[in-house]
């Protein structure tokens, strides 16, 4: 009987808080000493008690708000973007018909771009709009879609200079501290999922059965909503504590 592997490392601060708390309550529920890990499990607490102040600090930056705004401006003009480029499919003129269904291979490459990490989405934003002024500038053109495409860049660019702006305000304290007690956390949560795994080698199933089947069942919504996200969430090798 195995613990499923996820990549914490993939999860937002409030997803990744949120396992962690989900995650404390089934070890309270099942008792540390039952399963084993009464020593680790003090550590985590502690980790997890510096998180909660930490994420309340980032919470209360004054940019915190505004990227969130700003992220939501984006997205918006995003999905804007591709219902125009959907409305076009069904258009009356083929060759507006014909230069949607050449883009629609782009949007499909690039997915639903509004429910990645910010980081990865400001990225995806840039690739996508050099490719929409390159490779499929001539579509572009022929459905009117400048406009759009300007706005989205600008949406963008404000968001990662909001960014910078909040970076600035907080280097060196709230965000690399979170990042560091992230790393720490999800390090002694492994090293307990390993000594339950030994636990069950050496005694069997019995006492952690329950726990196990609820844990994985959870890790099992964490990884659907990654997968809904796009990308890599779990590996059939367990993590090495250098991956996390």
């Amino acid at each position: 009987m195995k613990i499923r592997r996820i990549k914490l490392n993939r999860l937002r601060n409030e997803e990744w808080f949120n396992f962690f708390t989900e995650f404390k309550t089934f070890v309270e529920q099942a008792s540390p000493q039952r399963l084993n890990i009464e020593e680790l499990f003090a550590v985590f607490l502690t980790l997890y008690g510096q998180a909660d102040g930490t994420l309340e600090k980032i919470a209360k930056s004054g940019y915190t708000s505004v990227i969130v705004q700003l992220d939501g401006v984006r997205d918006s003009t995003f999905r804007g973007l591709g219902e125009a480029v959907k409305s076009a499919s069904r258009h009356y003129d083929p060759m507006r018909r014909e230069a949607a269904e050449r883009l629609e291979p782009l949007f499909d490459h690039y997915g639903n771009l509004a429910a990645r990490p910010f980081n990865e989405e400001t990225s995806a934003i840039h690739n996508f709009i050099q490719e929409l002024r390159g490779k499929y500038a001539g579509a572009v053109a022929q459905l009117d879609l400048q406009g759009w495409t300007d706005e989205l860049e600008r949406n963008n660019r404000d968001f990662e200079t909001a960014v910078l702006e909040r970076t600035r305000e907080t280097a060196g304290t709230s965000d690399l501290k979170m990042l560091n007690l992230r790393r720490q956390t999800d390090r002694c949560y492994l090293n307990m999922a390993e000594r339950i795994e030994a636990a069950i080698l050496l005694h069997g199933e019995g006492a952690y059965a329950d726990f196990v089947r609820t844990l994985n069942a959870n890790i099992d919504r964490y990884l659907a909503a990654l997968k809904r996200r796009g990308g890599k969430t779990s590996e059939s090798e367990p993590e090495s504590k250098d991956e996390l």
